[in-house]
């Protein structure tokens, strides 16, 4: 039994490690701030939103950036006090499930408010703005969808 959990132990590392090595290298360069700002500025050109809209836009770019803050989002893949059970004699299995289930009601509080924002947005654009941000969505996760080169 011992060697079973030190194997699945073993695996979970493997995976963790690999995760905070790849979690987030297309952006990695950028901060939220700039991402964000960004993908506003692609919005406004590409869905020629109004003055009124753009500035719904901004509005919710920076309320979903105030939540980010609010919720301390921000800062590294692994907490602190993950990294210093690496360095322990034994990990501590409790410690790391509670700091993941910390981390999953963080992400489900941001993406409860997100979708809230969303809905706002998307009441602001007309028919034929929201075609386009559908279009502009496949379009950017086309370019990350590795299965349709096979």
């Amino acid at each position: 039994m011992f060697r079973k959990i030190t194997k699945i132990t073993a695996i979970l590392l493997v995976l963790g490690t690999t995760a905070l090595l790849t979690q987030g290298c297309h952006h990695k360069w950028m901060s939220h701030e700039k991402r964000a700002n960004y993908i506003v500025k692609k919005l406004k050109s590409e869905l020629d939103l109004t003055d009124a809209q753009a500035a719904t836009l901004d509005k919710i770019k920076e309320d979903v950036l105030a939540k980010r803050k609010e919720l301390k989002m921000g800062g590294h893949f692994f907490p602190k006090e993950a990294v210093d059970e690496l360095r322990a004699d034994k990990l501590n299995p409790d410690k790391w499930n509670k700091l993941g289930e910390e981390r999953e009601k963080k992400i489900a509080a941001l993406r409860v408010f997100f979708t809230k924002k969303a809905v706002e947005f998307h009441a602001v654009l007309t028919p034929e703005q929201r075609g386009k941000l559908a279009d502009l969505i496949l379009k950017f996760q086309s370019k990350f969808d590795k299965e349709d080169e096979d």
